[in-house]
């Protein structure tokens, strides 16, 4: 394996850790056992390639975080209209009278948990120092993802995108299967320790 696809090969085995841990905070926050299955990733070198970015019909919710630190980056996390339903069905069993006030700082929190997750297992791998900075919420057309990310293209800090897919599955088999897509600084890639590479 050559040195690059090793980099990158490390770089998304600690993302997927850091979604192991994030199940385990996503569940003790919803009070309700949740396991992760069938996480996809799709690795892309340039930041204005945005062909993976699964279609969706209707609103989205996109969740946004901004990555800041030693290396700069930025998360997108994707509920369709369904999954956003899946997730307020699945908190109203354990915290009922769930009322529409409080579904969008729940998804927001979500987003919190999710990036942290992913965030802190890269830093903590990197020994790097970065955080995530507080999650925004825009609720958009389907057909608006794309001009949202490309909005975000800096040609002078070139950056890759990690688009990933995950299922979270709930204890009483219902599912959701989200889109996260992150922008990432390619200077992620150079800080990983020499020793760690063979992982």
């Amino acid at each position: 394996m050559n040195a690059t696809k090793s980099r990158e090969n490390y770089i998304l085995h600690v993302m997927n850790k850091g979604f192991e841990r994030a199940a385990q905070s996503f569940s003790q926050f919803i009070e309700v056992p949740i396991t992760m299955t069938n996480t996809q990733f799709v690795l892309v070198r340039h930041d204005d390639d945005f062909t993976f970015v699964s279609e969706e019909k209707g609103n989205v919710y996109v969740l946004i975080t901004q990555i800041i630190g030693e290396f700069a980056g930025k998360s997108y996390l994707i509920f369709n209209q369904e999954e956003c339903e899946g997730v307020f069905q699945a908190v109203s069993k354990t915290k009922p009278g769930l009322s529409d006030s409080l579904k969008e700082p729940l998804l927001l929190e979500i987003d919190n948990i999710i990036s942290a997750s992913v965030i802190g297992a890269l830093a903590d791998s990197l020994t790097a120092e970065v955080y995530g900075d507080v999650p925004s919420l825009q609720i958009l057309p389907a057909s608006a993802l794309q001009d949202i990310m490309s909005k975000d293209v800096d040609h002078e800090h070139p950056s890759s995108v990690i688009f990933t897919r995950t299922t979270f599955c709930f204890d009483d088999h219902q599912h959701i299967t989200p889109q996260f897509i992150w922008k990432i600084s390619t200077r992620v890639f150079d800080m990983i320790p020499v020793d760690k590479l063979s992982v």
